[in-house]
């Protein structure tokens, strides 16, 4: 049996400071692009991380989210931006990182809500409290969104709602968190319809959400 190599947090970051124009997340040891399954090649991993490391070398191409997808994040990021003026929360899109504390794990979630005053980070500069999480489901990920990282965003302490978003029609799914063992499950559907996040004691149209959503293009 072939072992597989992993990585550290730190590699990680290291990694992501070298490629700085793609996203990736460290899933269980492995580096992943943002919008894809399959962790990169080792032999990869370790040029970048190496002294040699020249970015004009690297050739691969990396799958990127779709123009829905960035308007969807771009209108919920602006929605929270407009709220929390004078309120005690920050709105952090695409490119903060998480640390999940049990694994050896760091996602980049669409968008995480943090309480200003009590933000904790590691070294790295990766948060260990968001309050809550939005991702924006797209075809590549959304098996993972409602599984692997279901799983590991409700593993926080600090979590209270997570959100996943469709970019395929208008619906959103909330799981909120009950007590320290139980999570609900709310699902919206229809763009007269409401989403409220009760942690924040605000809610949004999910008109305004899916604004400039051109539902012609799929």
């Amino acid at each position: 049996m072939v072992l597989q190599k992993t990585y550290t947090a730190e590699d990680y970051f290291h990694f992501t400071e070298k490629l700085q124009d793609a996203r990736f997340e460290l899933v269980n040891g492995q580096i992943v692009p943002l919008y894809a399954n399959e962790p990169l090649e080792a032999s990869l991993v370790d040029y970048v991380l190496s002294k040699d490391f020249e970015e004009k070398q690297i050739t691969t191409i990396f799958e990127m989210a779709t123009q829905k997808h960035d308007i969807l994040v771009s209108n919920l990021h602006g929605l929270f931006f407009i709220f929390f003026k004078g309120k005690p929360y920050r709105v952090y899109s695409q490119n903060t990182a998480i640390k999940i504390s049990w694994s050896d794990s760091v996602r980049i979630p669409d968008l995480m809500v943090i309480e200003k005053q009590s933000e904790t980070r590691n070294k790295l500069h990766q948060v260990l409290n968001p309050v809550l999480m939005i991702e924006v489901l797209s075809k590549s990920t959304q098996a993972k969104d409602k599984s692997e990282k279901l799983e590991e965003y409700q593993s926080m302490d600090s979590l209270q709602e997570y959100v996943m978003i469709s970019q395929f029609e208008p619906r959103a799914i909330i799981y909120r968190k009950l007590n320290e063992n139980k999570w609900e499950q709310q699902i919206i559907k229809g763009l007269d319809k409401q989403l409220v996040l009760q942690t924040l004691n605000f809610e949004m149209a999910m008109e305004e959400i899916y604004a400039e959503i051109n539902w012609e293009n799929e």
